[in-house]
């Protein structure tokens, strides 16, 4: 009996090659400015897969635990833990930009203003507060104002928040990639001193109780179905420049 023999050598391998170049398309994309996984599952750095390398170092000792998607961060915030990262030119997001993560809350909250991810000195921030609405805040001018309030609640249940924010549209709050909160034309946000911080306030205040993971920071509001995407977990899959194609095409040169 004669033996199968691939028609084309090599094509199985050029496919591997397509789907992993496929798998870090969304992390090619130049907006997405810092992408933490809080895949690590220990140690002291949560890395940034973006381009950019704005890894986030672990203050006071957040727990690793379970995550929504492999390991997550969890925050006591009776031990003022947090995440920090460095502001770079990079993170200077003052006039376009979009936060995105999973949340899983406490009860147990110390204040009424509890931070989960915000930039710089009260710059901007996505806050939970006791009445259990999420806040989006930012500077203008030097004065601190209210951008957001969400009727909807945040429950103790996993969920998927998401903000995007343009001085030329909106600021939309998203819960599990639906639309919870809109208002027209936010104020520019002042620039951006410290650090991005997860689980506090710059430089180390109000501390969020819970557990936080898979956080996006892009410099632009990105599109609902991109919102969708990345709570499905499949932005990382999903190639905007049509890199698949070309490399398909260079299986098919091969041939």
């Amino acid at each position: 009996m004669a033996r199968f023999r691939p028609l084309y050598p090599g094509l199985a391998g050029l496919l591997l090659l397509a789907v992993a170049w496929t798998a870090r398309a969304g992390l090619d994309d130049d907006s997405l400015v810092a992408y933490l996984s809080f895949d690590e599952n220990g140690g002291d750095v949560a890395a940034d897969a973006s381009q950019y390398g704005h890894d986030g170092e672990l203050m006071a000792g957040p727990s690793w635990v379970a995550g929504q998607s492999g390991s997550a961060l969890a925050f006591d915030a009776t031990q003022s833990q947090y995440v920090q990262i460095p502001i770079t030119d990079t993170l200077q997001l003052t006039t376009a930009f979009t936060v995105a993560f999973w949340v899983q809350r406490s009860d147990d909250q110390l204040s009424a203003w509890n931070y989960m991810v915000g930039a710089g000195t009260l710059k901007w921030a996505t806050i939970y507060n006791s009445n259990q609405s999420v806040y989006v805040w930012s500077t203008s001018g030097g004065g601190w104002a209210q951008r957001a309030m969400t009727a909807d609640p945040l429950t103790t249940d996993w969920t998927h928040v998401a903000v995007t924010y343009d001085i030329a549209d909106a600021v939309t709050v998203y819960f599990d990639a639906e639309s919870v909160f809109e208002a027209a034309d936010p104020a520019e946000v002042d620039p951006i001193d410290g650090s991005i911080m997860i689980g506090a306030r710059h430089p180390g205040q109000e501390f969020f109780a819970g557990t936080i993971d898979e956080v996006f920071l892009f410099n632009r509001a990105i599109a609902p179905d991109e919102i969708t995407s990345i709570m499905e977990g499949e932005f990382l899959a999903v190639d905007p420049g049509g890199k698949v194609a070309t490399t398909w095409a260079a299986v098919k040169a091969r041939r």
